[in-house]
């Protein structure tokens, strides 16, 4: 996790610097008199006159990147410790879609989306038995059981995943509002 958190972090820097390599190539690019290039000119000028407005500069880049992927770790380590805690697939979050569809009677394979579920199941218990290999190091060190760690992994990515579209603005405006503060000009 914590060399994903790095690999991420240096995909965030190197796409810093293809920005701000572009931007450089775009303003020298400027006098050759291409209509393209004057069009992401424009562009890169909107941008930056929009976000200096909102009271950030591009010397600030570094720092929001830093407090954005430090967000992301707690957040995901935050997560991670409370699915371990509550283990939601073993404490019911299944169990009533599962009567739902009717897919718990042993009489009834509960039709097409009860099978749904069950393959869904069956696969769940698949990647979390190969998960399981990956996580027994870990797990060693932290004293945890594998397969919880690795359900509890699972169950936080899927969440995260469906939580996206709300987190990713919330922690930009969070960033947004942490280095305003830093700076010492919170609105």
């Amino acid at each position: 996790q914590l060399r994903m958190a790095s690999h991420r972090f240096l995909r965030c820097s190197i796409l810093l610097l293809v920005l701000v390599c572009a931007s450089c190539a775009i303003e020298t690019g400027k006098s050759g008199g291409d209509r393209k290039l004057g069009v992401l000119s424009k562009k890169k000028a909107a941008i930056k006159k929009y976000i200096e407005e909102k009271g950030l500069t591009v010397k600030d880049a570094p720092a929001a990147i830093i407090f954005y992927e430090s967000l992301s770790m707690a957040f995901m380590v935050g997560t991670l410790s409370l699915f371990l805690v509550i283990k939601p697939t073993r404490n019911g979050l299944l169990v009533p879609l599962k009567s739902m569809l009717g897919s718990d009677r042993p009489d009834n394979e509960g039709g097409f989306l009860g099978g749904i579920v069950q393959g869904a199941s069956e696969k769940f218990t698949h990647l979390q038995l190969r998960a399981k290999d990956k996580f027994s190091g870990i797990s060693k060190c932290l004293g945890i059981d594998a397969l919880a760690l690795a359900t509890a992994y699972a169950e936080c990515a899927c969440f995260r995943i469906l939580i996206k579209p709300v987190l990713v603005p919330l922690k930009l405006y969070i960033v947004w509002k942490a280095i305003l503060a830093w700076k010492g000009r919170d609105r």
